[in-house]
Formats: structure tokens, sequence, C-alpha cells
């Protein structure tokens, strides 16, 4: 058996959508200093990271992360590899042939994650919405990629600019991963995916280390 972690280790510094602040760690105790212990004080946003969008972080009235039963946060996974420039759509004709089931786990590799870390990071390839309503169509359990955000990129928006791809996975219960890393280690595979969420009480999203396994 093999275990691969497909999450960012959280740091100070790292790359986050503009509207959260920077990670913060602050020591509390140090053994260095004369304390009986190390302990440190971790401040961040729900949605820094490699994270789980729970349906309320969209959908007024919608599930909050520590409602979501945990059979959502593991299954079998399939990676679909798609190349796209900065700011452009990955469509149904990228992933509409791939064998995606019902139950599964679907990531999306772009390669962005070699830009993590880099302001290239924050333009990245995103979904279209017909690739949202055909994973609803498939009754997936979670949808995750490889960049910051699964929508277009901030930066491109137009004013009147909904957030479809949120809203159309949310609405439907199917949950949403950013900020993955190291899917081209299990492209081409099916492995077991375990990605389970800090169970913050009425929280709107959670970090997760997010690990796949391999027989």
């Amino acid at each position: 058996m093999t275990l691969i972690d497909l999450s960012w280790p959280l740091h100070p510094g790292m790359s986050r959508v503009p509207m959260a602040p920077d990670v913060e760690f602050r020591p509390v105790q140090e053994m260095a200093k004369g304390d009986t212990s190390n302990i440190i004080q971790v401040t961040m946003a729900s949605h820094v990271g490699t994270h789980i969008d729970a349906p309320v972080h969209f959908i007024p009235g919608g599930k909050t992360i520590d409602q979501v039963p945990l059979e959502q946060f593991t299954g079998p996974a399939v990676t679909v590899s798609v190349r796209r420039g900065a700011g452009e759509a990955i469509t149904l004709e990228d992933v509409g042939q791939a064998d995606v089931r019902e139950g599964d786990i679907v990531f999306v590799h772009t390669g962005w994650s070699a830009k993590f870390g880099t302001p290239e990071y924050d333009r990245h390839p995103f979904l279209a919405p017909e690739v949202a309503n055909f994973l609803v169509q498939r009754r997936v359990k979670m949808v995750g990629i490889d960049c910051v955000n699964v929508e277009m990129p901030i930066g491109d928006r137009p004013a009147d600019y909904t957030r479809p791809i949120h809203n159309t996975l949310l609405a439907s219960e199917v949950l949403i991963i950013e900020n993955l890393t190291n899917l081209e280690r299990i492209a081409g595979r099916r492995p077991r995916v375990y990605a389970f969420p800090i169970a913050y009480r009425n929280g709107d999203g959670a970090q997760a280390r997010v690990v796949a396994e391999l027989p």
C-alpha cells in the first residue's frame, strides 16, 4: 500500500485567494524560552490551503462542514488530466470521456500546482459551467482541482459574475476541494481517497489532509 499526500502544508505566506488573510503562526509557549512545552496559535481563514467547501459556503441553509456525513469525504477517485493556460476554461470535451461513476471523487489535474507560491498561481484554468452540470448528473461526491479556485480567476470576472461552479455543485451537495497537489502521481489510477476536514462547528469549509491510497 502507498499513501500519497495531495495537500499543501499550511504556512504563513502561502498562496491564497485575495479576500483571505495570510496564515499566522504565533508562539504561545516555547521550550527555548523556558516553557514546559511548545504551543503555537494558528490564525487562518477557512478557505486557505487545501480545503473543502461545504454547501453553506454559497447555499443559504446548506449543510455546514460538520453536518456533512463522513462517508462523503472518502471514496474511489478518478483523475482527469487536462492542459489549459491561464484564464482558460476546462470544457466538457476535456472531461466528458473520463470514466466518471456515481459516488466518485473527481480530481482535475491541470499541473497548476507547480506555480503554487508564485504570482502566476492566481491566474489559473477553471471549470466551465457544463462541466459542473455533467458532474452533478453523474452524482459524484466531490470535485477537486490543483488550483486556488474552480471558478474563473478573480481578475478576469465580469461585474455580473455569479460563481456558477460553486452554486451548481454545492446546491447538489457535491463538495469542492481546492489547492490540491501531486495529482500527477495518481493520474490514470483509481485510488481510494480520504479527505476528512476539520469539523468546525457551523463551518462554511475547512482545511483537509487529502490522501490517496494506492495498492
